[in-house]
This record gives structure tokens, C-alpha cells and sequence, in this order.
């Protein structure tokens, strides 16, 4: 072995020690060395294994189908394993450092897709400061063999610390080397031109980063990553200019409000994870978890139907984003959150409220900066935001599975909304029903829950959830209730944001046969997976709106409001009309839906994009 890799015994150790003998064998040293080059590529096979969701067979697949994503993988890890080595020399140093963060990225990475389908995206890193609440979310189902891929770097980093591997070269020679490396690289990619070039030859594109599922799935973890990193910056749209902007919405004009309509208390309800388990097939309970959900659905003051939002499992934050604004993260990079590039104010449905002498009123019972609301809140019109602390200080609050109750929201509704004089906009977020569904005492389950087909597992989730759904349709019994006795015209929109996990990785879903849980789905199924039940409800007459029929309705979240609006009588903006048109060519359409489009109708998504991009990111021409 050269002395450039022979490592020297530390001062005072006894050459003729048992240990020093040990160190001092040229074998285990250099079995320890030439082990180098596989210790990154481990820690690859362990975060796409992660990645893959603990699918052996799947990893494979990808292997063979994307072999050139996969090189590039290999590229990757080992670029920065050999740059981390070459600053800090000792390899158990570099070995620790690189292990941990790929075990803690391959964990991550996996949890967040079991528990929404999304995946670990650099700006998350931004959400460390609220760990403790992301957490809490956690239910703790893990790829027994990761915890073998934990133990197995550790021995690995324990190898290179006893046998001292380490670069023996100057400092000088090592960190002109790792310059060296770094300066190639950045000049690789310095530019978009460059980034897209250098991704081609590895069939890889920056354009995979508009949808994180399709992304992780083609090019592996670290591609993955490694593409958001560089696409980070979002790029206007091909053609996005003022004269572009204006010719978009030239054909659509503002209407003014209706002078002979009523004035309407507007109380907006997103109930986390709302949705009707009962269409799930072989699945029975011992009594109807909906009952005041059904007993609405037959007034002649109800209009419901179906929602379809960019959410699945999680990430709420999309469609309420989507709900409040009318604009879309289709195109958008692929955050935890959209409200960290609202850094100013633009026009949104509840502007439009507000404009019109509306008190605008948030309530989220739950800690106002999560997703940067408290921030972004102000910004979207909202004059008040009542955070879990607010809430606390106007009722008396009750829990549920440490969250919020739904009564609770509900109380605090009915005391803010009763307190304004003038007309107000309500929008609240609910909590008690949030994952994880860990198992209940017995006593706190009234709703038995049975199917032959699910997993012990699936069937404890759909039971806990099952519980705190039937807390949310008593909220939605309580809602109607208190606008049958209001003097005041009020309507109420109540809807889900996305369907629950049940299981890890949706297991529930494909275990019962409602939709191809494994990544296969067809369009059927994801428009299974991104729809959630919606229903508005008025102690007035309503009109539809855009809505045609009282039930069956089928509409985007960005257009709800704009139909409330319509239905009662509300000005409208030129861009409101655009949505309307959308509807009516289209009454649905996201990118995860994967829905054809004629050349016409791809008029509307890429308007909005260009709107969405003007407002949020641009120069806010359409304003």
C-alpha cells in the first residue's frame, strides 16, 4: 500500500496493541480503500430503493427503462462524495456527513410520498424550522430493510474510522482539486442552455420538474433532486409579455355587480381530508358516517358535486391556494408551498370580496405560520387570520386526537361571523380530521368499520378516520343548521382538499380494488384520486351559478368561488370570465388528471399559466 494511503498510528497508541495490530493490517486497509467508490453508490440504491417505495422490482424496472438517468445518478453521488472527501480528508468524516444526510433524504423523501404522493423538493428544506408539526403527521410505516441500510453505512463509516482511512495529500493539493471540480461542474450548468444540454445527453430534461410524481419516477431520487435544484428559478412562460397578457383577456369583460341581489354572509369551509369512504368496494359501517352530508345533498338550497384539486393524501395548501386566488400550481415548481412567492399583493377571490365592503376573515385552528400563511393571508385580501391561539381565546376549545375538534371551528365560525355588521367572507380550514389515523382506544370508536379485502393496517386507518369524518359531517349538520335560523342571506361552500391516505402509500385504495394504487393509474383512477366531495348550501334561493345541476356538478377549485360568485350576484373580473369560459369547454382540469385537451381548448391551461405567472411572479399586468 502506498504511504500516501497508509494511515500512522495516533500518538500514544501502542504500535503492538491489539487494535494497532488490527489497523496496521495492509489487507483490511486496502479492502477498506478500494470499498470507497461503492459507499456513495450504496447510499444511491438505499434512496432509490426509498424512493420506489421500498419496491425492489420497481427499482429494477427503473434501472432497465432509465439506464441513462441511472448513470446519472451514479455520476452525481459520486461527484460529491469525492469533493466532500477531498475538503475533509478522513473518509468516516465524508462517509458520516454524505450517509446521514441520504439516509435522512431517502426517509424523508419516502414519508411524504406515503403520506400526500409528493416528494422531498429542495425548498422543503425551508420547513425545518416547523419539524416538530411535520412530525407529528408521521405514522411510522418504514421499509423494514431501510433500517438495514442504516445499520449497514454505519458499520461502513465504523470501517473507515478504524482503519483511519484518509487522503494523506497537502491541503493545498486536495482543496484545488475539489475547486477544480466544483468550478466544472458550475460552468456545466451556468446557464439554461447549458443545464438543458447536459441533462439531454442523459435523457433528462428540466421540464420533468413540473410534475414531482412523473420526475421521481423517471429519473431516480437523486436525479430527481438534483433536476429541482437546477430548475428552482421559475421561468416565465414561452411568449409571456404585456401584449400577451392583454390578448388574453381582451375578449372577456368585468361585470358589475347585480344591483337587485342580496347580500350574502359568504362562510367558505375546507374540511381537511373530506370524502365519502362509502364508494370505497367492500366496505361496510355499522352506521352512516354522513347522514346530515346526505340530508343536504336533497334540499332544494344545495348544489353539490365533485371537486378536483392537485392534492392527494396532503398538501392542502394547493388547493386553497387554487380556492382563494382562481390561479394554478400546475405550473408552478412543485413546492411544499405556493405561498412563499407571494410577496405582494395581486387579485384573488377574496380581494374581490373585500373590494366589494366585505370583512374578509381567515380561521385555521392550527399554527399560523405552517405553510406561511400569516405571511401570504394579508396579501390574498384577508383583513384577519385566527390561528389555533385566536380560536382558543373566542371559545372554550375541545380536542381531538391532539387537534382542534371540528365543533370547535364551528363555534368559532358562528362567534366571528355573528359579530360583523357588515357583510362577510369567512374562509376556515378545519384540522381534527388530519393523518396520521393511528389506532383509537376502543372507547373512542362509534363507528365499527369493516372490510375482508383491507389490511389490519388499512382497516385501523379507515376506522380512526372514519371517526373525525363523522366529527365533520356533524359540523356540517351544525353549519346548516345555524344558517336556516340567520336573518342574514348566508351561503356556505363546504368541501374536502384531498382524499386521506389509509395506509401507507394508499394501500387502502388499492387493496380494495378502487383505483391502481402502484403508479399505474389510468385517467379513470386519477380523477378517482383527485376529486372530493363539494356541497353549498343557503338559507336563500340560489342560482347554479356555473353549476347546472343541484347534484353531480363536476368543477376545478379554481372555479368554485367564481360560480358562488355568479350565484350570487357578485362583480366579476375579466379573468373570472375567463375561468367561466374554461367551464364551459372544459369543466374540469389539472395536470395530474392527465386529461386530453383539443388544440382549441389548450387555449385556457395556458392562460392561466400565463396569468398565474404574471400575478404571482411577473410584472402583474393582468391586475
Amino acid at each position: 500500500m502506498p504511504d500516501l494511503l497508509m494511515p500512522a498510528a495516533p500518538a500514544g497508541e501502542a504500535v503492538s496493541s491489539p487494535l494497532a495490530r488490527i489497523r496496521g493490517t495492509r489487507v483490511l486497509i486496502g479492502l477498506g480503500w478500494l470499498s470507497t467508490p461503492f459507499f456513495p453508490l450504496f447510499c444511491l440504491f438505499v434512496m432509490d430503493y426509498m424512493n420506489f417505495g421500498g419496491h425492489l422490482t420497481v427499482q429494477f424496472t427503473f434501472w432497465e427503462r432509465h439506464p441513462r438517468s441511472a448513470l446519472f445518478e451514479v455520476v452525481v453521488v459520486l461527484l460529491l462524495f469525492a469533493v466532500l472527501t477531498l475538503i475533509l480528508r478522513r473518509l468516516w468524516i465524508s462517509g458520516l456527513i454524505f450517509g446521514l444526510l441520504s439516509l435522512i433524504a431517502a426517509y424523508v423523501n419516502y414519508t411524504k410520498a406515503a403520506l400526500n404522493g409528493d416528494h422531498l423538493y429542495p425548498q422543503d428544506l425551508a420547513m425545518v424550522t416547523q419539524a416538530k408539526e411535520l412530525t407529528s403527521f408521521i405514522s411510522g410505516d418504514t421499509p423494514v430493510w431501510f433500517w438495514l441500510g442504516v445499520a449497514a453505512v454505519l458499520l461502513w463509516v465504523g470501517w473507515f474510522w478504524l482503519f483511519r482511512i484518509a487522503l494523506l495529500r497537502p491541503f493545498f493539493w486536495r482543496w484545488s482539486t475539489a475547486a477544480l471540480i466544483i468550478l466544472a461542474v458550475y460552468l456545466s450548468v451556468n446557464t439554461t442552455t447549458k443545464t438543458e444540454r447536459v441533462l439531454n445527453r442523459f435523457g433528462m430534461s428540466t421540464i420533468d420538474s413540473a410534475l414531482q410524481s412523473s420526475n421521481y419516477a423517471a429519473n431516480g431520487f437523486v436525479g430527481a433532486f438534483t433536476i429541482n435544484v437546477l430548475s428552482m428559478q421559475v421561468q416565465p412562460p414561452a411568449g409571456y409579455s404585456q401584449d400577451t397578457i392583454q390578448s388574453i383577456l381582451e375578449p372577456y369583460q368585468a361585470v358589475a355587480a347585480d344591483p337587485d341581489a342580496q347580500v350574502f354572509d359568504v362562510v367558505v369551509v375546507l374540511s381537511e381530508s373530506f370524502f365519502d369512504p362509502r364508494i370505497l368496494p367492500g366496505v361496510s359501517f355499522s352506521e352512516n358516517p354522513l347522514d346530515n352530508y346526505d340530508r343536504l345533498l336533497d334540499d332544494p338550497n344545495s348544489y353539490s358535486g365533485l371537486i378536483y384539486t392537485t392534492a392527494l393524501g396532503g398538501g392542502t395548501v394547493r388547493p386553497e391556494f387554487a380556492l382563494l386566488t382562481g390561479l394554478t400550481t400546475d405550473y408552478m415548481p412543485d413546492v411544499t408551498t405556493p405561498y412563499w412567492y407571494v410577496d405582494h399583493a395581486f387579485p384573488t377571490y377574496v380581494s374581490n370580496y373585500k373590494d366589494a365592503g366585505y370583512t374578509t376573515l381567515a380561521v385555521h385552528p392550527y399554527d399560523k405560520k405552517f405553510y406561511a400563511r400569516n405571511t401570504a393571508y394579508p396579501l390574498l385580501g384577508f383583513d384577519e387570520f385566527y390561528g389555533q391561539e385566536e380560536v382558543a381565546e373566542l371559545v372554550e376549545p375541545t380536542y381531538k386526537r391532539s387537534y382542534i375538534s371540528d365543533d370547535t371551528t364551528f363555534q368559532a365560525i358562528r362567534t366571528l361571523v355573528d359579530s360583523q355588521e357588515d357583510p362577510v367572507f369567512l374562509f376556515a380550514i378545519t384540522m381534527e380530521n388530519h393523518q396520521p389515523f393511528n389506532a383509537l382506544d376502543a372507547e373512542d370508536i362509534h363507528i365499527q368499520v369493516d372490510c375482508p379485502a383491507m389490511s389490519e393496517a388499512s382497516l385501523t386507518a379507515l376506522t380512526t378516520y372514519t371517526q373525525g369524518l363523522y366529527d365533520a359531517d356533524q359540523m356540517l349538520g351544525s353549519l346548516a343548521d345555524w344558517i336556516d335560523i340567520r336573518e342574514k342571506p348566508t351561503v356556505l361552500l363546504f368541501f374536502g382538499d384531498h382524499l386521506p391516505t389509509l395506509g401507507s402509500n394508499f394501500s387502502a385504495y388499492d387493496e380494495t380494488g378502487f383505483v391502481d394504487a402502484s403508479g399505474n393509474q389510468t385517467t379513470e383512477d386519477r380523477q378517482l384520486l383527485y376529486s372530493t366531495p363539494f356541497i353549498i348550501y343557503s338559507n336563500r334561493e340560489l342560482e347554479g351559478g356555473l353549476l347546472e345541476e343541484h347534484t353531480g356538478n363536476q368543477i376545478s377549485d379554481y372555479n368554485l368561488l367564481n360560480s358562488l360568485a355568479r350565484s350570487t350576484g357578485m362583480a366579476r373580473t375579466p379573468y373570472m370570465e375567463l375561468l367561466a369560459d374554461f367551464y364551459q369547454n372544459v369543466p374540469f382540469y389539472n395536470n395530474r388528471l392527465l386529461l386530453p385537451l383539443s388544440q382549441e381548448d389548450t387555449f385556457f391551461p395556458q392562460a392561466m399559466e400565463q396569468i398565474t405567472y404574471d400575478r404571482v411572479l411577473g410584472e402583474g399586468w393582468s391586475n
